[in-house]
This record gives structure tokens, C-alpha cells and sequence, in this order.
């Protein structure tokens, strides 16, 4: 065989290897160095594709500590972000600790620039907004050889350029994002999971990870974290919920052929204690790491490396909880700490002189950001003296999957209150101008009110939510009001919403309103804003006042 030959096989079988995989860089470990998460979720998932290790940097001081925990022998890349790196010149501190190769790749977007490196064609879009959907696809994306897009109204455009020049296998769009990420990417006839439960999504993209790969061992994580083994891709990942787990979580694991969760970091043991009682489910928990830069003394452990994401706030507690004699009921305050709705659902039991009698709720409850609920509880006669009540709650972002508890012991205060709020809703419209719901309430009686509004059961982007008012909306005695409730809605949407389902909490305790108004009514749509219309006519009039000028001058000159 001639020489010349000999080098053309060689070329061969160099081009057939790197064609087997996605492998694009010439180092053999990835570093992030930003503190943007989207960079670090994108280098990460960009390291795991092509089939390096990887790290990540949490502050400015952890930049040498993490370099004491890897081999000499490494190339390393570090993907820093243009914006927001944690340590400048990275590349130069890593040169003068001798280390086979360094070089450093600066980025504006990670997540939009690294898959041109990449010979994938197979794309997982998910929203930008939280990060717990990205951590949830990552394995069926490392198994499946695909890049996953952190998706928004701004970038998809540039998303759908990327993709549609590249070419598409197969697509899938999880999770909740927006109307116009659909819109876009319509086209490509993707496979959507967004059951508006993010357990459920989960449990899906899960299941289409076991058709190809059918492991046996999760990961158990709340998906608020990026961790160094999470982003490996090599076991699915279950969220567990924080304190409770989730009632389609627990029924999956039951009827699921896997027999071990590694449950990642220490602040889920209540939920992986919960599984292993209820599923059998053998869990293991990974809270520390060997400790880095150690030179001698016993063997030290420290924390494990989290990029923690960004996550809703979910917080309650009791407002106030009291007896109302004059009309014969439980009245619990719930007060919401959160930034997002939430659903709450729960059980009170009362106990009077030693005997206990229990109320609770049957379906999940509505209450906004930051908002106030009073739920009552009719038909109860108590008598004795000294009063406490146990409540026990559970409430989530959505209404299927409760992950979260509260409960406490309280003092069970009496009073005396009649409430003689009356108020009525006459309509409600949309403004698409400024995109805003207006719900007209008028009051019936010659009380102060202080009101409440939801719509229930709204249709956006194909999932249907809950919207109201951030706090109640005072209406004097005898007047009429019209409330507005902030929500960017498309034609699509409002397509979908012919009638609107609203619910009224009313009363003349600011937060506690103990009365209920329901009722279904047609959504008007208005094009402009009253101040528009000023505007138009202002302008109308000075164009008529012009014409009557020009008109007037025009026969003086005559």
C-alpha cells in the first residue's frame, strides 16, 4: 500500500470518528464562567453533547478552588460570558497552573452560540423564564443528541433562523411558553408536552427517556439547581415537590419499574423520605463532595457546586383564624408571600373543651401574588371556652400538584361581625391597547366593599389559568367601579375566550372578605384606550379648525 494511500485511511477513519458524534472542541474539560444561567445551563449541556466533563463557577473566589479539583492533564475550555463573567482573564490563571492547554471563548449568548459548534439537528425548546423545564429535558436531550433552546417572544426569531438553516430531525416544545414561540415554530410540527402540571410534563418527558433507554435509577431534584451530575444526562430526573410529593409523582414511581433515586443536595429529605414510605423506592441522598485543595489531616468533605435558577417564591401563612358567631363559621385568612399564583387546599380542626370537629376544602383554592383569602366553613356551633385550631395546608403553583405544606397550631379567636356587603358584576372587556381585563362591579348597598376578581378558567397560549387582582379594590357605598386586571393577551387568545367565568371575594373586612359572587358573562373587546379616542378627536378637530382657516384665507385672497 503506497504512503499516499496509508494517509488517505488514516483521514478516512479521522473524519468517520468525528462524525459518529457532536464532538466540536479540541478540549477535553469545560468550564462556565458566567453568572448568567442560561451560559451555564448552554456550556454545560454543550460539554455533556460533546462528550467532556465539565464544571461550573458559582463566585469570584471559587474560580481557583475549582481548578484544585481538576486533573493537570485536562485542556481546558472556559465559555465566559461577554457580560457577566465571574473572573476576568480565567484563561491566563489556568495557564500558571500548568495545565495541558487553556483557551477561553468569550459569548454573548451561550445558549444561541455554542450549538453552531454542534452537529445536532434534534431540538428541545422550552421558556427562559425559570429554569426547572431545562433541567427536566436535559437527559432526554444528552440521550437524543439534542440542543435545548431557552426560548422567548425576543429571541425566537433567532431561534427559528438557527433551526430552520440547520435543518430539523425531530422537535419538541415543553413546558409552558408563549404564543408566539408556537406561532413560530408551528411549522416544524413539533411534539408539544404542556399539560399546565409541571410534574406531569415531567413524568412524560420520563417516560419517552425509558422508550429508548430504559433505566432502572433516577435523580431526585426540586429543579431549582444546575449540579454537576444533573447535567450529565446519564439517569432521568423526577421532581419530588418540596415538602409534599405530588400525588402523580408518588402513582408513577408505583407503577414504574425503577428501584433507586439519588436524590441531589439535602434540602428535599422530608419529599424523598415521603417516597421511600409510600413507593418502596430505595433513595440514596448526594449532599457533599470531597473537599478541594486539601494537603493533609483527615479527609474533609464540603458542599456540592449548585447554580441555583431562577424559581417562583412560594410562601403562606395564617392570616388570622376565627369563629364568627353571628353567622356560624370558620373564618381562615390565608396571607400569600409569593410572586406567583398559587393554589392552596386545606384541613382545620377545631378543637373546643377536648372534642375536635375537622373542616377542610374539597378542591383547591385561587389566591394571587402577595394577596389575601378567606375561605369559610358554614353550619358550625361551638360552645366551650379556651379555642384552638390546627391547620394543616398544602399548596403549589398549580391546582394538580400541591408540592408544598404549611401547618401550625393557633389560637381560635371569636367574634361578632354581620357583613352587609352586597355587590353585583355587570360585564367585563378587554383592552387590547392596554392590555388589560375591566370588570365592572357595582355595589347595592350604602357600606363600603372592598372586592376581590378572578376569571377563571382563561385560555392563554392553549392552557387554561386563573387571573385576578394583586389585592382587594375598595367600592364606596352606592357606586359602581371598574377594576382592571393586568394580562397581555393576543388575538389567539382572545379568540379562545368568548365568555369569561367570574368570581367575586367581597366584605367589609379589607382582608376578609367572607361573600362570593359567581357568574359567566361575554367578553367585550375594545380596540383603544378612552384617552386614544381624545386624542383622534383632538386631532380631527384641529384638522377641521385648519381647513377652516386655509378656506377662509384662501377667499380673503379672492
Amino acid at each position: 500500500m503506497g504512503m499516499s494511500r496509508v494517509w488517505g485511511v488514516v483521514l478516512f477513519l479521522v473524519v468517520l470518528v468525528f462524525a459518529q458524534g457532536v464532538l466540536a472542541i479540541d478540549a477535553t474539560h469545560v468550564i462556565s464562567n458566567s453568572e448568567d444561567w442560561e451560559d451555564v445551563y448552554s456550556a454545560m449541556l454543550y460539554a455533556s453533547l460533546s462528550g467532556v466533563e465539565s464544571d461550573f463557577l458559582t463566585s469570584t473566589s471559587h474560580g481557583p478552588v475549582l481548578l484544585d479539583a481538576i486533573s493537570k492533564e485536562k485542556s481546558i475550555e472556559v465559555i465566559s460570558s461577554k457580560d457577566s463573567p465571574f473572573v476576568f482573564n480565567y484563561e491566563n490563571e489556568i495557564l500558571s497552573r500548568d495545565y495541558a492547554g487553556a483557551s477561553e471563548r468569550v459569548v454573548e449568548s451561550a445558549n444561541l452560540e455554542l450549538v453552531e459548534d454542534l452537529d445536532v439537528r434534534n431540538y428541545i425548546v422550552v421558556g427562559n423564564s425559570y429554569g426547572y423545564s431545562a433541567i427536566a429535558v436535559t437527559p432526554y436531550a444528552v440521550l437524543t443528541d439534542s440542543w435545548v433552546f431557552l426560548a422567548d417572544r425576543v429571541n425566537i426569531a433567532e431561534i427559528d433562523e438557527i433551526i430552520s438553516r440547520r435543518g430539523v430531525g425531530d422537535i419538541i416544545i415543553y413546558g409552558y411558553v408563549e404564543r408566539e414561540i408556537l406561532d413560530a415554530l408551528e411549522k416544524y410540527d413539533p411534539v408539544v408536552i404542556d399539560s399546565g402540571d409541571r410534574f406531569q410534563d415531567n413524568i412524560e418527558i420520563v417516560k419517552m427517556y425509558k422508550e429508548i433507554s430504559n433505566a432502572k435509577q433516577i435523580l431526585l431534584s426540586n429543579g431549582e439547581f444546575i449540579e454537576r451530575e444533573i447535567m450529565l444526562g446519564i439517569h432521568p430526573i423526577l421532581f419530588t415537590g418540596r415538602d409534599n410529593v405530588p400525588d402523580q409523582i408518588g402513582e408513577y414511581l408505583k407503577g414504574s419499574d425503577i428501584t433507586v433515586g439519588v436524590l441531589i443536595g439535602n434540602d428535599l429529605i422530608n419529599a424523598a423520605t415521603n417516597i421511600r414510605r409510600t413507593t418502596g423506592l430505595s433513595v440514596m441522598v448526594k449532599f457533599a463532595q470531597g473537599a478541594r485543595g486539601q494537603t493533609s489531616g483527615v479527609s474533609a468533605v464540603e458542599g456540592l457546586d449548585l447554580f441555583y435558577l431562577p424559581t417562583p417564591t412560594l410562601d403562606l401563612e395564617v392570616y388570622s383564624i376565627k369563629y364568627n358567631k353571628a353567622s356560624s363559621q370558620i373564618e381562615i385568612t390565608y396571607h400569600s408571600k409569593s410572586n406567583v399564583p398559587i393554589y392552596v387546599k386545606g384541613t382545620v380542626t377545631i378543637i373546643s373543651d377536648g372534642d375536635n370537629e375537622r373542616v377542610g376544602d374539597m378542591e383547591p383554592v385561587f389566591i394571587a401574588p402577595s394577596d389575601y383569602k378567606t375561605l369559610t366553613y358554614p353550619d358550625i356551633v361551638i360552645e366551650g371556652g379556651e379555642l384552638r385550631a390546627d391547620v394543616f395546608t398544602l399548596f403549589g403553583e398549580v391546582a394538580s400538584s400541591l408540592d408544598m405544606k404549611l401547618e401550625g397550631s393557633f389560637d381560635l379567636g371569636i367574634i361578632n361581625v354581620i357583613d352587609r356587603c352586597e355587590v353585583e358584576v355587570n360585564y367585563v372587556k378587554y383592552n387590547k391597547q392596554a392590555e388589560v381585563f375591566y370588570v365592572g362591579v357595582k355595589n347595592l348597598e350604602d357600606v363600603d366593599c372592598y372586592v376581590d376578581v378572578e376569571l377563571r378558567d382563561v385560555l392563554k397560549s392553549g392552557r387554561r389559568q386563573t387571573i385576578g387582582t394583586e389585592g382587594s379594590v375598595l367600592v364606596r357605598g352606592g357606586k359602581k367601579m371598574k377594576i382592571e386586571i393586568d394580562e397581555r393577551m393576543d388575538d389567539g387568545d382572545l379568540e379562545d375566550n368568548p365568555f369569561v367565568n367570574v368570581v367575586a371575594y367581597y366584605g367589609e373586612r379589607e382582608e376578609v372578605l367572607v361573600k362570593v359572587f359567581r357568574g359567566k358573562f361575554d367578553l367585550d373587546i375594545d380596540m383603544f384606550t378612552g384617552m386614544t379616542y381624545l386624542i383622534v378627536l383632538v386631532v380631527i378637530l384641529l384638522i377641521v379648525v385648519l381647513l377652516v382657516l386655509w378656506k377662509k384665507k384662501r377667499d380673503d385672497e379672492w
